[in-house]
């Protein structure tokens, strides 16, 4: 009789207990499945080879750092997506400006985003150069792609190059987006 008490009483707790798994810790955090704490360590993500990470079954969410391209990729469902390094990308940002490059080949894709709202009209103005360096004195090779809300309802997005000749702009009305 003792020990089905025993062991009723062990099935019965071992349907309540919920696990979060902690390293380096004794308390992991109850709103995650893994706590990992250290003051002289980091995580070390699985590494694979480009031909290893497109060779395996592969997951929405997964995440790898692929030592043929140096950088890390995520699985989206469908397909690896490379995520930006910040070895690769140079950010800065000085009066207003918010310079974004890149020294890998191909194409780059760049998102935008805005954290307040804006108190007046913005003007936001996309140019591509090419070259090296740090040279900001407005010298740019490439063309301008101006984008500007004009107006409570409409935008204008202009292409023009760097002398103002063969300028192309074009008007559009458009809903606010809503957040």
């Amino acid at each position: 009789m003792k020990h089905s008490t025993l062991l009723l009483f062990f099935l019965f707790f071992s349907f309540l207990a919920t696990a979060q798994v902690g390293i380096n810790t004794t308390t992991p955090n109850a709103h995650s499945a893994l706590d990992i704490q250290a003051t002289d360590a980091g995580v070390l993500i699985p590494r694979l080879t480009q031909g290893q990470r497109t060779a395996m079954v592969a997951v929405q969410g997964m995440l790898v750092y692929e030592t043929t391209a140096n950088a890390f990729f995520y699985n989206d469902g469908t397909q690896w997506i490379e995520l930006a390094s910040l070895a690769s990308v140079n950010r800065t940002q000085q009066a207003g400006s918010f310079d974004v490059g890149s020294t890998s080949t191909g194409w780059q894709y760049y998102k935008i985003v805005f954290a307040t709202p804006f108190t007046t009209i913005p003007i936001i103005n996309l140019t591509f150069r090419e070259g090296s360096g740090t040279d900001n004195s407005g010298s740019y090779s490439a063309e301008h792609i101006k984008v500007a809300k004009a107006s409570t309802t409409g935008f204008t997005v202009g292409i023009y190059d760097n002398a103002n000749t063969n300028d192309v702009f074009i008007d559009w009305i458009a809903t606010e987006p809503t957040q």
